[in-house]
């Protein structure tokens, strides 16, 4: 084999890998516990998954994320579809185990360059908690609350 052919092939292979890297970096951009610093994960809920708390998330949640994720969290939307960067389906394998803490930061921070605003200036605390409590229920976390 020539040098020029096994530049060739090596190139080729770099790029396969490139893109698979790139496939998989994809996969990966919307699990929302790689977007909060290990930090938010101690963040403790300071309310409870009380129905009280779960419904007072749900009509948050619906008021200000279901246009992108979708009243059931499945992120199947007109407005999601036409996002470059697709929100994440809240109720996928990629999201089990985050903690309340870090959906409350995401939900607080938002995240860059995907579409997902932040909260921080247009709920209170304990409104983003709610929020947080509801997610984990879409995740099926907290299935006693009622509305499923």
């Amino acid at each position: 084999m020539t040098r020029r052919m096994k530049l060739s092939v090596l190139s080729l292979a770099v790029s396969l890998l490139m893109s698979a890297w790139l496939v998989d970096l994809g996969a990966f951009a919307h699990e929302g516990h790689r977007h909060a610093p290990a930090s938010a994960r101690k963040l403790k809920n300071p309310l409870t998954p009380a129905e009280e708390n779960i419904e007072a998330g749900r009509a948050l949640f619906n008021r200000h994320c279901a246009s992108c994720h979708g009243e059931d969290g499945k992120a199947k939307t007109d407005i999601a579809a036409a996002m470059k960067v697709k929100p994440t389906d809240l109720t996928g394998h990629t999201v089990h185990g985050i903690t309340d803490g870090e959906i409350y930061w995401v939900i607080t921070n938002g995240i860059r360059n995907s579409g997902m605003p932040a909260f921080n200036a247009k709920t209170k605390p304990n409104e983003r908690w709610q929020m947080a409590l509801y997610v984990n229920h879409l995740m099926g976390e907290h299935s006693h609350a009622s509305g499923d």
